[in-house]
């Protein structure tokens, strides 16, 4: 098995998912979840300074590709997969 960091944001018709990082530990795979939906979380609340002040928001270093929309905030979460390694 792998395991899948996914981001997710928006719903409805906007909902967007996509993959962040892959692990073969699901522990360090829940670890990068958290730490980057601590960081989206923070990003979030700079979003109303942002528009008082015209600055850019800070990228998020565990999810360089993050996306947000405002009305959600930003979420992670883990995916197991199964890893086919016959290609070996």
């Amino acid at each position: 098995m792998i395991f899948i960091v996914m981001g997710r944001t928006g719903k409805g018709s906007r909902k967007k998912e996509w993959p962040v990082k892959a692990y073969r530990h699901l522990e360090f795979a829940r670890n990068h979840a958290y730490h980057a939906e601590q960081i989206a979380m923070c990003i979030e609340a700079t979003y109303e300074e942002k528009m008082k002040h015209g600055r850019d928001l800070k990228e998020n270093p565990h999810d360089p590709f993050m996306q947000m929309v405002y009305e959600t905030g930003t979420s992670y979460f883990v995916m197991e997969v199964e890893l086919d390694e016959s290609d070996r």
